[in-house]
């Protein structure tokens, strides 16, 4: 009787820890917010022909926004490739250096039996232990990140077309105003928030910077 007092006493205090668990991780979790933005249309027929124009007009940024990033990414390839192999020549050069260091430190590690064991440091030849070359190779080297043609290539679309300004939205909302309509902007929590968590301020349409 008293082994299963003992495994129901377990088993709850297994659940309450892990129920706790959660509830800290919740607690910590970072507050997520969108901006929220909603259309009142014009009341007015002209201003219902309007806004269609601001939709055609949007429509028409946006083909051209696409049509400017994929001319942005065509003529990055060469330029990636060029980034590339100049990466790829560097890392043979570290790659090579790092090896040397590597047969370094596994000779100074196998002759380390005693105190006053010599050390070969490049440059300068044999050393006795202590010295100022004592540490030289304690640390073992790391080795160098070989590079990626498809990570260099994701780096410059991203700092040079997916960077280039393209205030299609920005321009609508201002000509959906113009046309008699509202715009409004709102903060609204996705996961995690808090009453007492201060909101941030609506965020601009992207591509406006």
């Amino acid at each position: 009787m008293n082994i299963r007092k003992n495994n129901r006493l377990l088993l709850w205090l297994k659940r309450s820890l892990l129920l706790a668990a959660v509830v800290a991780l919740a607690g910590c979790a970072t507050p997520q917010y969108a901006t929220q933005t909603s259309y009142t249309p014009p009341q007015t027929a002209k201003g219902l022909i309007c806004v269609a124009q601001c939709q055609d007009s949007l429509k028409q940024c946006q083909n051209s926004c696409s049509a400017a990033r994929q001319s942005c990414i065509a003529h990055i390839e060469p330029a990636a490739r060029a980034a590339f192999d100049s990466a790829l020549k560097t890392y043979e050069v570290q790659r090579r250096q790092y090896e040397t260091d590597r047969q370094f430190y596994e000779l100074n590690r196998s002759l380390r039996m005693g105190f006053f064991n010599p050390v070969f440091v490049p440059g300068y030849g044999w050393v006795m232990r202590p010295s100022y070359y004592d540490d030289y190779y304690d640390d073992a080297p790391t080795p160098p990140v070989a590079p990626s043609l498809a990570k260099e290539r994701q780096r410059m679309i991203h700092e040079q077309c997916d960077s280039a300004p393209c205030p299609c939205q920005e321009n609508f909302e201002q000509c959906y105003v113009g046309c008699g309509g509202g715009v409004k902007k709102s903060v609204v929590c996705i996961a995690n928030c808090k009453d007492s968590d201060p909101k941030p301020e609506p965020q601009p349409p992207a591509g406006t910077q």
